[in-house]
């Protein structure tokens, strides 16, 4: 599994997380990632052209959050709106799904 992980996650995207964990953003962050899963958007080993999350899941306290965020998720290959709005590019399956791990991961040892 962590070889999963490493092997999917772009290195931009690490500082990011770790940005997440200190900023204490990454349960919502999983909800988000979890949401884009299990809405039926993912169909096989591809993503549906254009679909929309709870624009609720990327409302923080702070406009910063809500950018990191919005980065971390474009880094798997789904560029997000601000008005929930998603549309995925390159079949971004593997890269979403490692995303979700890390998220989980970093999540359960964040207590």
């Amino acid at each position: 599994q962590t070889q999963f992980i490493s092997a999917e996650l772009m290195d931009d995207q690490l500082p990011l997380l770790l940005e997440s964990l200190e900023r204490k953003i990454v349960s919502q962050q999983l909800k988000l990632v979890r949401t884009q899963i299990t809405l039926g958007s993912f169909q096989g080993d591809f993503l549906m052209r254009h679909f929309f999350v709870d624009a609720g899941l990327l409302s923080f306290p702070h406009k910063e959050e809500q950018v990191l965020t919005m980065a971390l998720v474009e880094l798997s290959g789904v560029q997000l709106q601000e008005d929930g709005s998603a549309l995925p590019r390159d079949q971004p399956f593997q890269a979403v799904a490692a995303l979700f791990v890390a998220l989980y991961a970093l999540n359960l040892l964040s207590g």
